[in-house]
């Protein structure tokens, strides 16, 4: 009994390995039915279209890219993959936390949506790289900022100014649920910043710091959201962090009057388009020349 118990993972390991079977080679680099598994699942999570033919079209990209970058000896970092993963979320306008759980959950392992990731931020690195002479002009920038409205492209300005409890790494319960009382005290009595801000300034267990601008374009969606709820001269709802216990006071919230960040969103979805016909043409001229064997 002893050893037929201990023959168990063997045989799950023989039939795992038994059950993956090479169906594609590019450029000598294996392509299995586990990959395309793993590849139709992944699809599926970033909402484009999932089917055998689709996910081996999309593995041999990723062979052929990931083959170019090594020639330039461009290797991802768990930075890349992450920006990546944060870009992408982006534009399925959901956070980078849910979309890496959505992928988890559809059971798509690490080492696959990682491997895709860091490839594509990578290829992208790469061929901006090489087209270093690609350029938005002043011209077409102002062009699309008068097409999204002028000045009002500039987005909401919000100017606010951040509130710290400090609680040390080791508070007890019972402290935190005092500087949490505290905080609700403090969403209470703060009913505008001209008065609210003296009176933390004024507390020995509160600290508040300088008035910060930022515009909607400089928001991601979440803190966007969360200010838009919040009525101008009050607090938002308490939350814990490494330093303690952090609110945010909204001073003001109006139309933004600088439209910097509005021109660099435009300059970048210019950029953004002409990488990504550039993208297009060097992953079709490699693709011509890679050597892909179906099994």
């Amino acid at each position: 009994m002893t050893i037929l118990v201990s023959l168990v993972p063997v045989f799950a390991h023989l039939e795992q390995a038994f059950a993956q079977v090479i169906t594609t080679t590019v450029n000598n680099q294996p392509i299995t039915n586990i990959d395309i598994e793993q590849r139709i699942k992944m699809l599926r999570v970033l909402r484009k279209p999932a089917t055998p033919e689709t996910a081996l079209d999309s593995l041999i990209d990723d062979h052929v890219e990931s083959d170019e970058v090594k020639k330039y000896q461009v290797r991802p970092s768990d930075a890349d993959i992450s920006h990546e993963i944060v870009r992408v979320a982006g534009e399925m306008k959901i956070d980078p936390n849910a979309l890496v759980a959505e992928l988890e959950h559809a059971g798509v392992s690490a080492d696959h949506y990682k491997s895709y990731f860091g490839t594509k931020f990578s290829f992208y690195l790469l061929v901006q790289a090489l087209n270093k002479g690609i350029e938005a002009s002043e011209t077409e920038v102002r062009a699309e900022l008068e097409k999204e409205g002028g000045k009002t492209a500039a987005g909401v300005e919000y100017s606010v100014r951040q509130i710290i409890l400090p609680l040390p790494a080791n508070a007890s319960q019972s402290l935190v649920e005092a500087r949490s009382h505290l905080a609700e005290q403090i969403r209470t009595r703060f009913s505008d910043c001209a008065s609210g801000v003296p009176m933390i300034q004024a507390m020995d267990d509160a600290v508040i710091k300088p008035a910060l601008s930022r515009t909607s374009l400089q928001l991601g969606e979440g803190l966007k959201q969360l200010l838009d709820k919040t009525q101008v001269g009050h607090v938002t709802a308490p939350q814990r962090s490494a330093s303690g216990i952090e609110m945010l006071a909204l001073c003001s919230r109006g139309n933004a009057k600088d439209d910097t960040s509005a021109r660099d969103a435009i300059a970048q979805k210019i950029l953004a388009v002409r990488y990504a016909s550039e993208e297009a043409k060097l992953l079709k001229e490699l693709r011509s020349h890679a050597v892909v064997q179906k099994r």
